[in-house]
């Protein structure tokens, strides 16, 4: 949870080193062109838009940690921590009537 909380924000504040590239692995990956939401603590629910976020696009935010030169290695989640990330979005999911109501779908750039 703290790594891609960090990373989001780390996404977020390097916009002209990281976000071209960030762009370029989506467009390599073939998907959309969105940018990872904050977990923010006045917002309810964005934990669980952060961890619905990092597992549908785990393999661009893999890609994006894996390249030394972005120096986004300390955020590089192992598969134990991608499980339960996996396990706790489960956790928060609301229930399906009323998702609509309270989720992102697609912070757009």
């Amino acid at each position: 949870m703290v790594k891609l909380r960090k990373l989001s924000l780390t996404l977020k504040n390097l916009t002209t080193i990281l976000l071209p590239a960030w762009h370029k692995m989506l467009s390599t990956h073939g998907l959309s062109q969105c940018m990872m939401p904050r977990d923010v603590s006045t917002r309810w629910n964005s934990t669980y838009d952060m961890l619905e976020f990092a597992i549908r696009y785990r393999v661009v935010i893999d890609a994006m940690t894996a390249v030394s030169e972005y120096n986004l290695r300390k955020y590089e989640l192992v598969s134990t921590e991608w499980k339960i990330a996996t396990e706790l979005q489960d956790i928060l999911m609301v229930s399906p009537p009323f998702l609509p109501f309270f989720t992102y779908s697609c912070y757009l750039v």
